[in-house]
C-alpha cells in the first residue's frame, strides 16, 4: 500500500512539474522550436539580456509584486492582529467573514468591479483622462494580496500565549514593546508565508490586472498579447529564471523553519526570515537596476544606426515626454532576431518615450477606448472600425503638413471607402483573408480553391474556425455568393445558418492560438490572414521544422481585403508626439524593417522599391492577377446589433 501511495505521489508530482520542466529544457534550445531540441545554447537567455522591452516590463512586474507585497503584509498583519484582539465573537466572525469573500468571489467580477470603481472615483474627482495605470493596479494587488496575508497571519497570533505577551507587560514592557519582543517572533513564520503567497499571487495575477493596468504593462499581460505569433523562447529564459528563484527562496524557508522547530529558538529564525526577505529585496533592486542600465548605451547606438538613414526632420522639443500607442498584438518590429525595435528607435531619435500597449481585436479596442479610464495618442484600427470612429467623431484630423514622408504612401490606399477624405488615417499594412491547409492531412482533390474545405465534413473535428465575427461570418457570405457589406437582416440570417452548419465540423474556433495549432499539426484546415500564414512558415524554417506542410490560397468566390491604418483618437493627449511618430513609422528605412517583420501588405513607395525587400512580389501580399476582393464597411447601427447577436448565437451552438 506504501508503495501505492509513493508511485501516485510521484504521478502528482510528475504531472505538476513537467510542464515546468519541458519548459526549462527548451529555454537552453538552439533553435526556436518547442517540438524539436536542436542543441544546448545560451541563445534565448543572452537574447533576454539584450531585450531591453521584455526587461522593462519585467521591472514593472516586480515593481507593482514587491510594492503590493510589502504593503499588503504590513496592512495584513495590523489587521489580523486587530481581528485576533475583537472581543466580540459576533463582530470578529463577520471579520472573518468578509476577509474570506475575496477569495471566493471570481477574478473577473474583481476586476471588473475594481475598473468600473477607479474610473467613476476618477471621473468624479476630476482626475486626468487617463485613470487607470500604476496606481491603479497597485490598489489592485493589494486589495486581492490582504486576505491571503490575514489568513497566514490569524492561525499564528492564536497559536501564541497569550501569558507570556501578559508577562512582559508585567515585567514593565510597553504594549508595543511586548509585541515585538514576544508576539511577532511567534508569528513571523505567517508574516513570511504571507509575504511570500502575496508577492506570487502579484507576479502571476492576469485577470484582475488586465482590466486595471491602464498602460503599466506587467509579465501577465504582456505574454497575453506576445502568443499572436509563437511565443519567443525569451520567454521561456525569463520564466526559467523566474521559476528557479521562486524555488531557492521556497527551499530556503522550509530548511529555516525545520529547523526552527528542531531548535525550538523562534528569535532566530525571525532574523533569518527577515534575511530572507531583505535577500528577495536586493535581488529584485539589482533586476530592476539591470533593467535600467545600459539604457543610454542601446539609445546612443539606435541613434547613430538610424541618422545617416532617415529622411525627416525629428525635434527634441518633446524629449521627457510619453506617447501612448494602441496596436494589434505582435504587429510591430520590436528588435526580435536582430530585427528594429521601432519604439525604442523612436525615443532614441525624438527623446519621447513609447508606451505601448496591444489589443486582440478591433472590438476589444473600441470597448476600452470608449470605456474611459485611459487614453491613446496613436491607435491602428482596422478599415471597417476606422469608418466606425470617424461616424462617432472619435477620431483627429491628422495635420499632413508635418508629414514629410507622406509622400511614400501609395496614392491608391491614401482615399478610401473606409475613409472617404483621407483625413483620419495613414495605411500601416494590409492583407487578405484566405485558407490554410496541412497538405500532408488534406486530400489535393479536395483542394478547388474555393471557401466550401471550411464545410468538408471528411475532416471534421480538425477544422478551424476563426474567433472574429466579421471575418467568420465574411467566410459564410462569399461561399453563399452573399455581400459582406450587406444591410438586409435576411442575408446575416443566412450567413449564421451557414457558420451553425460548420458548427459540428470545427475543432474550435481560435485566433492566436492558430499559430500552435497549425505549426504543430494539430488541426488540417483554418482560415486566416496572408501575413500571419507567412509569418508561420518563416518562424518553422528559422527553427529548422520547416514549413513545408503548410499551403494557402485566396478563394475564388471572393474574399476580403483589409487594412489597418494609424489614426489620432479624439483624446489624445500629445498630438505633436503622435504626429511625429506617424512621420516616423513612414521612414522608408523604418517601414522597410517593419514590413520585413510583420508580412504584412506594405503600402510604402520607398519599400517596394527596395531591392532587399525579401517579400517583394510575393503572391499573397502582391499578387499579379486581378484579386476578387471587397473591403468591408461600417454597417448601420441596427445591423451591427443584429449581426452581434447572431454571433453571439453561433457562438453558443459550438
Amino acid at each position: 500500500m506504501k508503495t501505492i501511495g509513493k508511485v501516485f505521489v510521484g504521478i502528482i508530482y510528475a504531472l505538476l512539474y513537467a510542464p515546468m520542466a519541458v519548459m526549462v529544457l527548451f529555454s537552453f534550445n538552439a533553435s526556436d522550436s518547442t517540438t524539436k531540441f536542436s542543441g544546448f545554447s545560451f541563445r534565448w537567455y543572452e537574447n533576454l539580456v539584450n531585450d531591453y522591452g521584455l526587461r522593462t516590463v519585467l521591472g514593472n512586474t516586480i515593481k507593482i509584486s514587491l510594492t503590493a507585497a510589502v504593503i499588503a503584509t504590513i496592512l495584513g498583519v495590523i489587521a489580523a492582529y486587530g481581528i485576533f484582539g475583537m472581543k466580540s465573537k459576533a463582530l470578529k466572525n463577520a471579520a472573518n467573514t468578509v476577509t474570506n469573500i475575496p477569495l471566493t468571489n471570481p477574478d473577473i467580477i474583481t476586476g471588473v468591479s475594481l475598473m468600473l470603481l477607479f474610473t467613476f472615483v476618477g471621473v468624479w474627482l476630476g482626475g486626468s483622462a487617463t485613470i487607470l495605470g500604476f496606481w491603479t493596479l497597485l490598489i489592485a494587488h493589494i486589495t486581492f494580496d490582504l486576505p491571503y496575508v490575514i489568513l497566514n497571519v490569524l492561525p499564528k497570533l492564536y497559536q501564541t500565549d497569550r501569558s507570556l505577551y501578559e508577562a512582559a507587560l508585567d515585567l514593565g514592557c510597553t504594549p508595543r514593546r511586548a509585541f515585538w519582543k514576544v508576539i511577532f517572533p511567534a508569528i513571523t513564520p505567517g508574516i513570511l508565508s504571507g509575504f511570500i503567497m502575496a508577492f506570487t499571487l502579484s507576479l502571476d495575477d492576469f485577470i484582475i490586472s488586465y482590466y486595471t493596468n491602464g498602460h503599466f504593462n506587467i509579465l501577465a499581460t504582456q505574454l497575453y498579447t506576445a502568443v499572436k505569433k509563437p511565443l519567443r523562447p525569451t520567454y521561456y529564459a525569463l520564466y526559467t529564471l523566474i521559476f528557479l528563484a521562486i524555488l531557492a527562496l521556497m527551499t530556503f524557508v522550509n530548511v529555516m523553519q525545520i529547523r526552527s522547530e528542531k531548535q525550538k529558538q523562534m528569535s532566530k529564525t525571525g532574523k533569518r526570515i527577515l534575511l530572507a526577505v531583505i535577500a528577495l529585496i536586493l535581488v529584485c533592486t539589482v533586476v530592476l537596476s539591470v533593467t535600467a542600465s545600459g539604457r543610454n548605451d542601446t539609445l546612443q547606438a539606435l541613434r547613430d544606426e538610424l541618422e545617416p538613414e532617415l529622411e525627416g526632420d525629428y525635434t527634441n522639443d518633446l524629449a521627457g515626454t510619453t506617447l501612448y500607442v494602441y496596436n494589434w498584438g505582435e504587429y510591430i518590429s520590436d528588435g526580435e532576431d536582430d530585427s528594429l525595435d521601432v519604439n525604442l528607435a523612436f525615443e532614441a531619435v525624438t527623446g519621447i518615450h513609447v508606451e505601448y500597449s496591444t489589443f486582440d481585436s478591433n472590438e476589444s479596442m473600441y470597448s476600452t477606448l470608449i470605456g474611459g479610464g485611459v487614453t491613446y495618442d496613436v491607435i491602428i484600427p482596422s478599415d471597417y472600425m476606422i469608418s466606425r470612429l470617424i461616424k462617432e467623431n472619435r477620431l483627429k484630423k491628422i495635420d499632413y503638413t508635418t508629414l514629410s514622408n507622406y509622400q511614400y504612401i501609395d496614392e491608391r490606399y491614401r482615399v478610401s471607402d473606409y475613409d472617404p477624405t483621407g483625413e483620419y488615417s495613414i495605411p500601416y499594412a494590409g492583407g487578405y483573408l484566405g485558407v490554410i491547409y496541412n497538405n500532408t492531412m488534406v486530400d489535393e482533390a479536395d483542394v478547388d480553391g474555393t471557401w466550401s474545405l471550411l464545410w468538408n465534413e471528411k475532416y471534421k473535428g480538425q477544422i478551424l474556425g476563426i474567433d472574429n465575427a466579421r471575418d467568420a461570418f465574411a467566410a459564410a457570405q462569399y461561399a453563399l455568393g452573399l455581400d459582406v457589406n450587406s444591410v438586409n437582416y435576411d442575408d446575416w440570417d443566412k450567413a449564421a445558418q451557414k457558420l451553425m452548419e460548420q458548427t459540428p465540423l470545427l475543432q474550435g474556433r481560435v485566433m492566436d492560438q492558430i499559430f500552435a495549432k497549425m505549426q504543430g499539426e494539430n488541426a488540417a484546415i483554418a482560415y486566416y490572414y496572408a501575413g500571419d500564414y507567412l509569418t508561420m512558415v518563416d518562424a518553422m524554417d528559422e527553427s529548422g521544422v520547416g514549413g513545408d506542410h503548410l499551403s494557402f490560397y485566396l478563394p475564388s468566390e471572393g474574399t476580403n481585403i483589409f487594412f489597418d491604418a494609424m489614426c489620432i483618437p479624439e483624446g489624445c493627449q500629445n498630438y505633436e508626439a503622435a504626429l511625429l511618430y506617424l512621420n516616423f513609422m513612414m521612414e522608408p528605412y523604418v517601414s522597410w524593417q517593419n514590413a520585413e517583420y510583420i508580412c504584412y501588405t506594405c503600402p510604402n513607395t520607398a519599400v517596394m522599391e527596395n531591392e532587399e525587400y525579401s517579400l517583394q512580389g510575393n503572391e499573397f501580399l502582391y499578387p499579379e492577377g486581378e484579386v476578387k476582393a471587397s473591403y468591408y464597411t461600417n454597417l448601420p447601427d441596427d445591423v451591427l446589433k443584429y449581426y452581434e447577436k447572431l454571433w453571439n448565437k453561433v457562438k453558443s451552438s459550438s
